[in-house]
């Protein structure tokens, strides 16, 4: 089985995944290696991007991925939607919030269910936070080693 699985709507023919999220799924994969199986969702409106698969053990982990055009350090905070944080506390107990920025930078959090007691505000007609980025991990290298230790 080839380690990249790349799903395509076959009702529409329209490839699922976004170019950004290609990009960070083949880095993902260059680095992990072949002891690792990473799944794209299919459905557009998914509450998260990956799934990841230990293949020796058969741990899953779940990767929510977002692009930022801009700098890390350009706002304070960043914003997630609630109804997201819910989905992963029903569905995906084992997710990280992961966003990668336009200088290849990237943040990540360890989904916890502490996230769901920071006060929301309302933005575009939906419930969100915002997260201080001082809360949030910092580095690729370091997401890497909390996907190994999340999956060993």
């Amino acid at each position: 089985m080839d380690k990249f699985v790349s799903v395509k709507d076959t009702s529409k023919n329209i490839e699922v995944i976004l170019p950004s999220e290609e990009i960070f799924k083949r880095k993902l994969l260059d680095v992990l290696g072949d002891e690792y199986l990473i799944i794209k969702s299919q459905y557009k409106y998914c509450s998260i991007d990956f799934c990841i698969i230990n293949k020796w053990n058969l741990k899953i982990l779940h990767l929510e991925h977002k692009q930022r055009n801009c700098h890390k350090n350009r706002y304070p905070s960043t914003i997630i939607n609630y109804s997201k944080l819910m989905s992963y506390k029903r569905n995906y107990n084992n997710t990280i919030l992961i966003w990668s920025y336009e200088t290849d930078a990237v943040k990540y959090l360890v989904y916890s269910e502490d996230l769901l007691k920071y006060e929301t505000s309302h933005c575009k007609n939906q419930d969100v936070i915002f997260i201080n980025n001082e809360t949030l991990l910092d580095g690729f290298d370091n997401l890497i080693a909390t996907i190994q230790l999340k999956l060993k």
